[in-house]
């Protein structure tokens, strides 16, 4: 049997005590590796102490891992239960690198703080310039060049501070400013997977939400976390959600100043707009429109006809429609329309891509950010796509539910997305192979 290029190990915990609950997750993950990890992912309750958890993880794998806390967990070990309070991935490979930044505060100046901690992220890798450059120099030797420029040796994995709601007031993640940041420094053709660090979405939705974060053995509550990774082993990163376009349409006429706030639709107000389109009442609309905002959320579809969603909800007024994500004017949103089984077999049908993208390469590992408001939307089974997942899919994979996705496309530039799950797949396949 051929030695495995990359080892796992994925640990969980149910205890409700921070400390106790980093401990069992982060021990149960090293535990079968043969060497030390080279890079940790934790993801956490946001209902639990992150000092606790802090000091926990820190006691087990010392200061070289990642964290922020999350809505909901998952993983290959106990597929889906909302009672899971830690989960730990660990990774060992000598044909991995990673370098980690942090960019504190970073909704002051997201796209400044995205392009330092992104530099600071590339100096922090260390790689071995003999056996990496030797596997570079032989994929030049045997891959054409179409092989080589669609699949790059490197990729960055980014986790952000998301929504929050302080006295009342929400204050939103500056998520895809800081992923423009990270672009403006790299180019737009780098892959990316992750997403928000997040609170409950019931706690959310009842308008209480915090979250956390950690990196270098340290706990913050505004930063976000970069990670440049060079890899040496074959990996592709996917968007994927449940909707279909329809023959609906808006068009984005008038924006508040930073281009969060929708003010005209086709010309018109916003809302009655939207509901017309719709075919709706407006009082209908607004008893609870986060039914609607699910179910039929705006869409932008890109030159390839895939379509990425951008959900907006009514401002406090009833005047507007707020969106996390930045539009520009003139943007011609399509109202998308929900379909609960391309939903149900989002995962599936990620695995299916990646393995279909090296149909003669093991999967490794599938990391997956699955945003928050698709759990509405299938209320009580959720569970039914994970476990669907677990039966079917042998390979290790561990995900986190998130209020913002970050990912990318072999065909579009990495963005954050909502209503979405994004995808990292890495192959026990080496890129010269």
């Amino acid at each position: 049997m051929a030695k495995k290029l990359i080892q796992t190990g994925i640990g969980f915990s149910e205890k409700k005590d921070g400390y106790a609950a980093a401990k069992q997750a982060a021990q149960a993950a090293i535990k079968n590796l043969t060497k030390s990890p080279n890079f940790t992912l934790v993801f956490v309750d946001s209902a639990l102490d992150p000092k606790k958890v802090l000091k926990g993880t820190n006691e087990v794998l010392g200061k070289n891992w990642v964290g922020i806390s999350t809505d909901k967990q998952f993983n290959k070990a106990n597929g889906y239960s909302p009672k899971t309070s830690v989960s730990v991935l660990a990774l060992e490979s000598e044909y991995m690198h990673f370098g980690v930044s942090v960019a504190d505060n970073y909704r002051k100046s997201p796209r400044k703080s995205a392009k330092a901690a992104i530099s600071r992220a590339m100096k922090e890798v260390k790689v071995d310039r003999y056996v990496d450059a030797y596997i570079q120099f032989s994929r030049m030797k045997k891959k054409s060049f179409n092989e080589i420029v669609k699949n790059p040796p490197y990729f960055i994995l980014s986790f952000m501070s998301g929504v929050k709601v302080k006295n009342g007031k929400t204050e939103v993640g500056e998520e895809a400013e800081f992923v423009r940041g990270i672009l403006e420094y790299t180019g737009p053709h780098v892959p990316m997977f992750g997403g928000s660090a997040s609170s409950d979405l019931d706690d959310y939705i009842k308008g209480k939400a915090d979250n956390f974060q950690f990196a270098k053995g340290k706990m913050y509550k505004n930063a976000a976390i970069v990670i440049f990774a060079v890899s040496s082993l074959a990996f592709t990163t996917s968007v994927e959600h449940g909707y279909s376009t329809t023959n609906d349409f808006a068009a984005v006429t008038k924006l508040g100043k930073e281009g969060f706030e929708i003010k005209e639709l086709n010309g018109k107000d916003p809302v009655t707009e939207y509901c017309r389109i719709l075919g709706i009442s407006k009082q209908k609309y607004l008893k609870d429109p986060s039914v609607y905002s699910f179910s039929r959320p705006f869409g932008l579809v890109q030159g390839d006809g895939t379509a990425f969603v951008k959900e907006a909800f009514p401002t406090k007024n009833k005047k507007s429609l707020q969106c996390n994500f930045q539009l520009h004017k003139n943007s011609i949103l399509n109202i998308l329309e929900f379909d609960k089984k391309k939903t149900l077999n989002t995962l599936s049908l990620l695995v299916k891509e990646a393995q279909k993208e090296r149909p003669k390469a093991k999967i490794a590992l599938s990391l997956f950010c699955v945003c928050s408001g698709r759990r509405p939307l299938i209320k009580e089974i959720e569970k039914k796509e994970l476990e669907s997942l677990r039966k079917s899919f042998k390979n290790p994979f561990f995900g986190f539910y998130s209020f913002s996705e970050l990912g990318s496309t072999g065909l579009t530039t990495p963005q954050s997305h909502s209503q979405t799950i994004t995808s990292l797949t890495i192959y026990d396949k080496l890129l010269s192979d």
